[in-house]
């Protein structure tokens, strides 16, 4: 049932299709048959619409326009390739034509449209949200019987996830359920999430979230009385196909709220909830509040120090007289020293051995030589480790997972790799910067081998971070020379006037993605589309959609975005010109880059003709 309460705005779609098309020749019209789109309230206002355009068999080729249909508005029009748009209606009700063409290059475009009737309440004195235990990022318990399924509320019996299942399911435990002081909901699933067959992935398993329960509903919640309401359509904890009275199925409505019998531990650390689907079934979720434990020191990606004596074996631990590798072996073994050997946070394992690696006779190889990995020993095992700190040991549990020497196991070197062991434990000395671990094994009689790892640290990128223009006059101009902004530059009064501009986000992510992120609004000029330059809507490709990467060259003195659409500072700015036209945005752009001090970025690029614009960029 949903729960109405006072300051709740009531939305009502009423969608009415039709469909045109300027030819109907049956070979043309079948290339984007099927062309179809879903229309999605994304606040609790009902004023921002998104939509998502689709066609029976995708085409990435296939541009789409949508045009909202707001009768007083030039910025009610967008482009995309596929991904959703969205536009924020005016606070008021009113009906609306949303049409969508898609555009496919030698064909003729095909168009749909939908009526979307949005009625607004506007909210008044509205209630405060007391703040609560319950308030803070939650994510599903990382332990057995964190989720379960059975006859009766409490019982679990029919199913329930094992141990293993945490790491064969990390694309859920790590999905996050954000549990706001004013009142909002939100599904944090990054890219990907758990999914089943009712939503097109069969078998079960890790995949891009599916619309509605992608994390795209903003959500709202009320909790009180041993019952948690999340109203949002596509707003839940747990699973997202578990709704009060049924398990959805593909043909289901998703409702617009979920209400679960809900217990909060005294520390408020620890969130229960129980929800009847259907009969006696009930589904129960343990979650635990987000305070990620501290890493463990092995976290990381090791490697064989590349030295002389980094392997070694001998009558005794610690003793080396039987055989060492030479510091010339670092070099004739390199497939051996350029293995990974990965422990990830989540505590699994894994060895990444690329193409080849140091492979022996007791393998099937000729002679001992750098060779295609053997299985098990050849990183397909699903693995975990245990490192016990007091006790000075580290467990690796899978067979054929292993450190050092895939041969090496408690009591034995293996003549089979059909004898690979289930469980390795190896002594483990730490250093005390966490950067060298040395490991020693007992194999038979009196042989030990010892190992010493060395700890991959990757160089630090200080652009790693959110960047802005600098708030300050002279943040972006343009001269005829580098440094020279002498043709035009902003005043300290452009940054309160292009408040839309100063705001947008540049993104530099660790791994190696660039994002735009600009908001509802950035500056627009008439090449644009804009009746005169100012604020408004982004416009495609221009509007945050590419998928970018950026490269930092410390050494050249350069940063290159990749993607096209992505760019920094001004969108019209590019190498040897400046755009006329949004369709001409190139798929690269560099610029020379003076990181002045660890919060300071100076940019510049030459465009035409000795002209050249600078950006000064501050690190949020």
């Amino acid at each position: 049932m949903k729960i109405l309460k006072k300051g709740v705005y009531y939305i009502l779609a009423l969608l009415l299709l039709t469909v045109s098309f300027s030819c109907e020749e049956d070979d043309d019209f079948r290339i984007i048959e099927g062309l179809d789109f879903v229309v999605a309230t994304l606040n609790v206002e009902g004023t921002e619409t998104g939509v998502l355009p689709s066609t029976a068999i995708p085409d990435g080729r296939i541009v789409y326009t949508v045009d909202f249909g707001d009768p007083n508005s030039d910025a009610d029009v967008f482009q995309t390739s596929g991904p959703m748009v969205t536009y924020e209606y005016p606070l008021e009700t009113a009906t609306y034509m949303i049409t969508v063409t898609a555009v496919l290059p030698g064909r003729d475009d095909v168009s749909i449209s939908k009526e979307h009737t949005v009625i607004f309440i506007e909210e008044t004195d509205p209630d405060p949200v007391p703040a609560t235990g319950i308030v803070g990022t939650w994510r599903l318990a990382p332990e057995a019987g964190a989720l379960g399924v059975g006859p009766g509320q409490g019982d679990v019996s029919w199913w329930s996830n094992s141990s293993d299942d945490v790491a064969t399911r990390d694309c859920l435990f790590d999905d996050e359920y954000v549990i706001g002081a004013d009142g909002s909901f939100q599904n944090v699933m990054g890219d990907q999430t758990w999914l089943e067959p009712w939503q097109g992935t069969d078998p079960e398993a890790c995949g891009t979230p599916v619309f509605p329960h992608d994390g795209s509903s903003s959500g709202t919640y009320t909790f009180g009385g041993g019952e948690l309401t999340i109203d949002g359509q596509g707003s839940f904890m747990g699973l997202a196909k578990v709704v009060n009275g049924l398990e959805l199925g593909a043909a289901d409505t998703v409702p617009d709220s979920r209400t679960y019998q809900a217990v909060l531990s005294d520390n408020d650390t620890v969130l229960t909830l129980q929800i009847q689907v259907a009969g006696d079934g009930w589904w129960s979720f343990k979650f635990v509040k987000d305070a990620p434990a501290a890493p463990a020191p092995i976290e990381g990606t090791w490697k064989l120090a590349p030295e002389a004596g980094a392997l070694a074996v001998g009558p005794g631990q610690g003793d080396a007289s039987w055989w060492s590798n030479s510091s010339d072996d670092v070099a004739t073994r390199a497939c051996l020293f350029d293995d990974e050997y990965v422990f990830n946070s989540d505590g699994s394992f894994q060895n990444v051995l690329g193409a080849q690696t140091w492979v022996e006779p007791w393998q099937g190889a000729a002679a001992e030589e750098c060779g295609s990995p053997v299985f098990p020993h050849d990183g397909t095992a699903s693995a975990t480790y245990d490192y016990n700190a007091s006790a000075g040991t580290l467990t690796i549990d899978g067979a054929g997972a292993f450190l050092g020497l895939a041969k090496v196991v408690n009591g034995a070197e293996i003549a089979s790799p059909a004898d690979a062991a289930s469980s390795i434990t190896y002594i483990a000395d730490l250093s005390d910067d966490g950067n060298t671990l040395i490991l020693d094994i007992q194999v038979a009689g009196d042989g030990w081998w010892r190992f010493k790892m060395a700890k991959q640290v990757p160089p630090s990128n200080p652009l790693v971070g959110t960047w802005r223009l600098a708030p300050e006059a002279g943040a972006l101009g343009v001269g005829p020379g580098l440094n020279d902004v002498s043709w035009w530059s902003n005043s300290s009064d452009d940054v309160a006037t292009r408040a839309c501009l100063f705001d947008d986000d540049y993104v530099f992510n660790a791994d190696g993605s660039f994002q735009n992120v600009l908001g509802a609004d950035t500056w627009l000029e008439p090449w644009q589309g804009a009746a005169a330059e100012e604020c408004g809507a982004p416009i495609f490709p221009h509007d945050g959609t590419a998928s970018a990467t950026y490269d930092y060259n410390e050494g050249a003195g350069t940063i290159t975005i990749d993607g096209t659409g992505a760019f920094l500072g001004l969108a019209k700015v590019v190498n040897g010109a400046e755009l006329t036209s949004p369709g001409s945005a190139p798929s690269s752009i560099t610029y020379i880059a003076n990181l002045v001090d660890s919060n300071t970025l100076e940019l510049d690029i030459e465009i035409a003709d000795g002209g050249y614009w600078s950006f000064k960029l501050v690190k949020q």
